[in-house]
């Protein structure tokens, strides 16, 4: 009995993975990139973290910019910091508005952001996504409109000032900080 049961679960699975849309199975290589950059063209996605358990929640708000907020996707017993069960998002700084790009770093709590200097700051922040902490980490210069993160190094983020003028964007590297 028991093998025609576990037959039966196995045939089942089968013709349940075969009846699957092809668009709904995602494989690590479709992954959204960790820089997602927004200073040209607004998605309104969810970007999942590609290590650890939060995403970036994206909103198109047309003439009041592109802003954010971040998200708690699971939690593991104990339940530990500032999200709970009914709280899972994170929104409200300066750092949330009128973003221009975003970057993962490589361990599981940090999270890099921009802002253009019209609705936004024209800063960059770095965020404890697990205490929901924030630290201005660049801020723009005058005759500069933001700025844009193009990726980090082993000890530095990299980003791109956005001149409000003609002039030529140039590449900053800032420290990767360290709390």
């Amino acid at each position: 009995m028991k093998n025609i049961i576990t037959n039966k679960t196995n045939i089942f699975s089968a013709l349940l993975i075969m009846t699957l849309p092809l668009s709904s199975v995602t494989k690590a290589d479709q992954q959204k990139p960790a820089v997602h950059n927004a200073s040209q063209k607004c998605t309104s996605d969810r970007y999942v973290q590609p290590i650890g358990q939060f995403a970036v929640d994206v909103y198109c708000d047309d003439a009041l910019g592109t802003n954010i907020s971040i998200v708690k996707l699971k939690f593991d017993a104990p339940i530990v910091g500032p999200y709970t069960t009914t709280k899972r998002t994170w929104q409200g700084g300066d750092w949330a508005f009128s973003i221009t790009s975003f970057m993962w770093g490589k361990d599981k709590k940090s999270l890099y952001v921009a802002t253009e200097g019209y609705n936004g700051t024209g800063k960059a922040y770095y965020l404890n996504v697990e205490t929901q902490s924030s630290q201005e980490i660049w801020s723009m210069s005058s005759g500069d409109c933001g700025s844009v993160l193009k990726g980090m190094d082993k000890n530095n983020i990299i980003l791109e000032n956005i001149p409000c003028s003609g002039n030529q964007a140039q590449e900053v590297k800032l420290p990767i900080p360290t709390n």
